[in-house]
């Protein structure tokens, strides 16, 4: 097919089984879009009427592109304590890779609008999938640090515009009267990233150093190039979006939030006192990010709109989205990570992360069937009390917890997880279009910044409180873990006659039975610090309910008072 050939859409029968040629070019040819197949915003594709099957391809590239995004960090963060190992990296440098992912996602989502309002997302897609390809195949050759942050940076480049693309496929997929559930099974596919990376066997993936997961990140990678080539959207709309100052700004807010964002992933591991180099970049950050507003506040046509974010309904909604946020670590940071100081690996708690997918799915399913523009509130309002029941029933663990004992609350988390990211984003967004889609390039950046530096945010708070709780249980069980305690002598006595059979040194069987006993004191200092953290997230879901509860509450009474 040429270069120069366009789609014919008949009129004006509008038969979407009539075949109607595309350009394979959107970014080069306009289409005649009726009114109704507009694109709301500049950069967006239109949504011209299509036949079944074609529905079907661009549903099936939806999920493909909206996996490729997230799947490759799942993988890496599911797996992170092994490839700890195989790098030969500490615990501080492998926590790099997690990081550098959020920031790059976080920073790049306002200028993508930009760049595809100007240019096409779909030439940003293919040079970034290209990139990253480049860069899993020479971190294949050269397995170092620096190789792997380079990948996991243009991972967080690349998930952030094919995040969007599978947003924009997902809407060419189904009809206009359910463009909602379309936008809520776009952006929340790859929230199932993580629970699917749990359940991949780690032998498939842990070959030759780990290579095997870069292979498979680099086979979807380019699965996904290929099919941004072949299966293409329908032309989009392009105005002029780059101005001069959008240089300065950007690489200010980029600086600022990449210094954040540094300091405060690493901050848990390296120790916020233990390190100068984190408190100088947090200090840092505050000038450069200072210096963005001042600029943004007095421009006519800004990157960030900082006049409209301090309005009163967008820090309340991205406030409810960081709580929603804090929710959801309750999963990764806490559950599964208490599982692993049990000695558990991925694969002993497989069952677990079958039944955390079947939450998040129908979490997914669930918010896509109902979701409306009244009913957004209540989806977040049933996944804030879902996910304030189930830390709480975590909240009851002891060293005996395992895997089956957390099925039906870490489900309920799952489906938590899903429900409310799709009606967060659809709320903001409507405040967009209710504007006629200025103020867009402001939303996705603070929209990246609540979702993926607040999960930054969340994790390192979480770890910092689990570690000084873990502390203050572990003094108060040593102040009873005195030797004239009977029943501290009777566990020793217990703990020493294991040994028996292998020491005959009765000195040294003393001593592995005292350390067998520290051991165990330590563990229940653990569990009874996640329990702590169980608890706070309960109560910090808790409140955001019923914040969200009293908003909706006041927005009924204004509405029946201006009808009486």
């Amino acid at each position: 097919m040429s270069n120069t050939a366009t789609w014919s859409p008949p009129r004006p029968t509008r038969d979407p089984n009539t075949e109607r040629r595309q350009h394979f070019f959107e970014d080069d040819a306009p289409f005649d879009y009726a009114d109704d197949e507009r694109p709301p915003v500049p950069g967006s594709p239109g949504t011209p009427l299509h036949p079944p099957l074609r529905r079907a391809v661009y549903g099936a590239t939806s999920l493909i592109a909206g996996m490729t995004g997230a799947l490759g960090n799942g993988l890496v963060s599911a797996n992170l304590p092994y490839l700890q190992g195989a790098l030969g990296l500490n615990i501080s440098e492998i926590a790099w890779l997690p990081a550098i992912y959020l920031v790059t996602n976080s920073i790049t989502g306002c200028i993508l609008v930009k760049f595809r309002q100007q240019f096409g997302i779909r030439r940003f897609c293919l040079t970034f999938l290209a990139l990253q390809a480049v860069l899993i195949t020479s971190h294949l050759f050269v397995s170092t640090l620096a190789s792997a942050i380079l990948v996991r940076a243009a991972g967080g480049v690349c998930a952030s515009a094919m995040s969007t693309l599978g947003v924009f496929y997902m809407i060419q997929a189904m009809s206009a009267r359910r463009r909602l559930a379309a936008v809520t099974l776009g952006l929340s596919v790859p929230q199932l990233a993580l629970p699917i990376a749990w359940i991949i066997p780690k032998d498939f993936l842990a070959f030759d150093s780990w290579s095997g997961l870069y292979l498979f990140e680099l086979g979807l990678s380019l699965i996904s190039l290929g099919l941004v080539v072949i299966v293409r959207l329908p032309p989009n709309v392009k105005s002029p979006a780059f101005e001069p100052l959008d240089a300065l700004s950007f690489v200010l807010y980029a600086a600022g939030i990449g210094l954040f964002g540094a300091a405060i992933g690493l901050g848990s591991y390296l120790w916020w006192t233990n390190v100068s180099w984190i408190g100088w970049c947090l200090a840092a950050s505050l000038p450069c990010l200072a210096v963005v507003g001042l600029i943004e506040f007095h421009r006519e046509r800004p990157l960030i709109d900082v006049r409209w974010l301090s309005a009163g309904t967008l820090v309340r909604w991205a406030l409810i989205a960081v709580i929603c946020r804090v929710a959801q670590s309750e999963q990764a940071v806490g559950a599964i990570s208490m599982l692993r100081d049990f000695g558990l690996t991925n694969d002993d708690f497989r069952p677990l992360a079958l039944m955390i997918l079947a939450g998040a799915v129908a979490g997914l399913v669930t918010s896509a069937l109902l979701v409306t523009p009244t009913r957004l509130p209540l989806l977040v309002l049933v996944s804030l009390g879902f996910a304030a029941i189930a830390a709480f029933l975590d909240s009851s663990s002891s060293i005996s917890t395992r895997a089956p004992q957390l099925f039906w609350s870490q489900a309920l988390m799952g489906v938590a997880t899903t429900m409310f990211f799709g009606p967060v984003f659809i709320f903001g967004l409507g405040q967009v279009l209710m504007r006629r889609g200025v103020g867009l390039t402001s939303f996705i950046a603070v929209f990246g910044i609540t979702q993926s530096i607040g999960t930054l945010v969340c994790n390192s708070l979480i770890q910092t409180y689990l570690f000084h709780a873990q502390q203050y249980h572990l003094a108060d069980l040593a102040a009873q873990a005195e030797r004239s305690n009977p029943t501290v002598a009777a566990a020793i006595s217990a703990l020493t006659a294991q040994y028996l059979a292998i020491l005959t040194d009765p000195a040294l069987r003393a001593a592995q039975g005292t350390q067998a006993l520290a051991q165990q004191v330590v563990l229940n200092a653990r569990v009874a610090a996640y329990n702590d953290v169980y608890l706070a997230i309960s109560y910090t879901a808790t409140l955001g309910f019923l914040l969200l509860l009293s908003v909706v509450l006041v927005a009924l009474l204004k509405k029946a008072r201006s009808l009486a």
